[in-house]
């Protein structure tokens, strides 16, 4: 058992059992959540003899093994699991703040064409530890938090939502500077309203008809029509009055000619939305090339004289494999 098992009744309790005060738990929490300490024997104002019995009943917990740093200053982590898995999160910074991208998933089984993350499959969910100690592993802290590195977070939806109610809880973290995306599954989206009504929501939407979904993301069409999604997505924003951000990745010939910017228009009529348009960046598991910048401001151009919300997403994290789309899971068989 890591120490971030544990969350902060689950701590008391822990410390009860060893005839220690609760207040031992706010400590244990300020030293995590302040001072970026995991290790119990450099939490110096705890008695040597109970920094003893934590060092011998806490494992060491998922670490940092690697780091890679792009030309715009973002960070890729390679965090090493307990279990010898490993999974990739992305240190971004973006208007004098600081974001995480986090995954949810060991690998992803939804196997986008275009996606590096779902290239090997699933192997596992990650459990809200897990989840969590990708933002205290974090340097510096982040302010914000996307649910957008590897995995399907609706598809982990237990282990999400522990994550988002602990780092609220212990690390401070509002839910409005917290972001999930999802392909969309049947009745999650609505689930979110009801359970996490201030968690941004993003759509991988990608393609703004069945046909070309189907093509491009099969496994994701066949799981919710775009219909279908639409619907809730209406529903969700009835419910909670957000904003929903959709997310289209330009693949040149594919999806980024002005009847596909139309058919985009179409669907989203009548929401509070903002479309991100992102450029693609390649990866080892598809042919497809990026689009050319004008034909990417063409689209653009045609969103907004339709009165549509829409912006070019800046591409953070090239060079090191960082950008979207280009995050991996490694099996504890990985190289």
């Amino acid at each position: 058992m890591n120490i971030l098992e544990l969350s902060r009744e689950g701590l008391s309790k822990w410390f009860e059992g060893f005839g220690e005060k609760p207040f031992r738990t706010n400590q244990i929490i300020r030293w995590i959540w302040e001072k970026s300490v995991l290790d119990p024997e450099k939490m110096t104002d705890l008695p040597e003899n109970l920094r003893k019995i934590m060092k011998e009943n806490f494992s060491k917990g998922p670490y940092v093994e690697k780091t890679a740093v792009s030309r715009d200053r973002s960070v890729k982590l390679l965090v090493r699991l307990e279990d010898g898995n490993a999974i990739e999160s992305v240190l971004m910074r973006t208007a004098g703040h600081v974001t995480i991208c986090v995954s949810t998933q060991v690998g992803c089984p939804l196997s986008c064409t275009f996606c590096q993350s779902g290239s090997t499959g699933l192997e596992r969910n990650l459990e809200a530890s897990e989840i969590i100690y990708q933002v205290a592993l974090a340097r510096p802290k982040p302010r914000n938090i996307v649910f957008m590195g590897v995995g399907e977070p609706m598809l982990n939806w237990a282990n999400f939502k522990e994550s988002v109610l602990r780092l609220q809880d212990e690390a401070g973290m509002s839910q409005r500077h917290m972001t999930v995306s999802t392909v969309g599954i049947p009745g999650m989206i609505t689930r979110l309203a009801q359970e996490l009504p201030r968690v941004n929501l993003a759509i991988s939407l990608h393609a703004p008809t069945q046909r070309l979904r189907e093509r491009i993301m099969p496994k994701a069409a066949k799981v919710m029509q775009i219909r279908k999604l639409i619907e809730e997505i209406k529903l969700y924003q009835g419910m909670t009055g957000n904003r929903v951000t959709f997310e289209y990745v330009m693949l040149d010939g594919v999806n980024d000619g002005l009847d596909n910017a139309d058919a985009l228009t179409d669907i989203t009529d009548g929401m509070a939305s903002l479309i991100n348009l992102i450029p693609y960046n390649p990866t080892d598991c598809a042919s497809y090339r990026p689009s050319n910048p004008a034909k990417i401001r063409f689209f653009l151009e045609r969103l907004r004289s339709q009165w549509r919300d829409a912006t070019v997403r800046k591409s953070l994290g090239l060079g090191v494999d960082s950008a979207c789309g280009q995050l991996r899971a490694r099996r504890s068989d990985d190289e």
